[in-house]
């Protein structure tokens, strides 16, 4: 009776290993976050947003930005963020009644804020960034030229009126501004970089996912239009970004977010992962094929031996409670199982 106790007890812990490791890939890093904000509780503590988001009546994103660098950003349309807003309302335009009303919503602001340069255009940010105290002041973005190229580019699409062709237009233009002239481009013997956070005269972050926006901005802009300027800048753009990949590449899977060597954290690994995978369709270019191979490694690697390699205390936790709660269901299928 013992050593059949004793299998049925082995025989259980080896399921809830199984069912673990399973739950963990499936459902690991969603459930984690309600264990870190629970754990904050605990401690009378908040979980640190630095840039907590909220939409307003008409769907239009808002940003709080809290005090960070002794820099007091407070609340702000921020037209990258609207931008990004729109693009996934336009994602679910046949799934939700209201994402038409919001993505249109969207657009409008950023047909009202865009600013005109000689013709040109690109958004003007007139408050400090928080996060990078050395870009002082009034800052323009690669980044948001691009994601609201994305942006009019659908808009066009679904409307069919040109005037979104025509604002597009005008932030193509944009990207021919060095960032010296009050533009985001560096205009460089082996490529153009397009800034995230550009100010003239300053040392400049080169953040690596929203120079690739810029790019990606472009292509989807040159997919639809074949414009001949669309594919220069592209061209321009991608052998900057060829040549200074290696340079964002951390070793082991890991990727340096910008310039300053910071370690892209896991949003920003599945965000530039993703970026390559696009990057690869959109050109066929092996070199960004590599990448994404290569930084996916972490992202596909098991949630539990990842928690503990990674010495993550609330994944940790939850890996804990998974195989208690697993191996506590067991014992109680086990019993009614018997019993009967």
């Amino acid at each position: 009776m013992f050593k059949q106790k004793k299998k049925i007890l082995i025989v259980i812990l080896i399921l809830s290993v199984f069912s673990t490791v399973l739950i963990g890939r499936y459902k690991g890093d969603v459930w984690e976050e309600n264990v870190r904000t629970i754990l904050y509780k605990l401690k009378n503590d908040s979980v640190p947003s630095y840039a907590t988001e909220f939409t307003d009546t008409n769907g239009v994103p808002f940003v709080y930005y809290a005090p960070q660098n002794n820099i007091s950003a407070g609340t702000k349309y921020n037209p990258t963020i609207i931008a990004n807003y729109a693009l996934e309302y336009y994602k679910k335009l046949n799934e939700d009644v209201k994402a038409k009303k919001y993505f249109n919503n969207c657009v409008q602001y950023l047909v009202a804020n865009i600013s005109q340069k000689d013709n040109a255009a690109m958004y003007y940010f007139n408050w400090q960034q928080p996060w990078y105290p050395e870009v002082k002041g009034t800052f323009t973005s690669g980044m948001t030229s691009g994601r609201t190229l994305d942006v009019f580019t659908k808009a066009f699409a679904l409307t069919n009126d040109s005037i979104y062709l025509q604002y597009a237009t005008k932030l193509i233009r944009g990207y021919y501004i060095s960032i010296n002239d009050g533009g985001f481009t560096y205009k460089e013997n082996n490529g153009w970089w397009y800034e995230e956070i550009a100010t003239p005269n300053t040392a400049t972050p080169h953040i690596l996912d929203g120079h690739i926006f810029a790019i990606i901005g472009l292509q989807e802009f040159y997919t639809l239009t074949k414009s001949d300027s669309a594919k220069y800048l592209i061209d321009k753009g991608l052998e900057a970004l060829k040549n200074k990949l290696p340079l964002y590449d951390a070793g082991n899977g890991a990727i340096f977010y910008d310039n300053k060597k910071d370690i892209a954290d896991k949003k920003y690994q599945h965000i530039l992962t993703a970026q390559m995978q696009k990057l690869y369709e959109n050109t066929n270019d092996t070199t960004f094929l590599h990448y994404y191979k290569k930084w996916s490694i972490p992202l596909n690697r098991d949630y539990v031996l990842k928690v503990f390699s990674e010495k993550n205390i609330s994944g940790i936790i939850l890996v804990f409670l998974m195989f208690i709660i697993t191996v506590s269901i067991l014992m109680l299928l086990q019993k009614i199982i018997f019993k009967n």
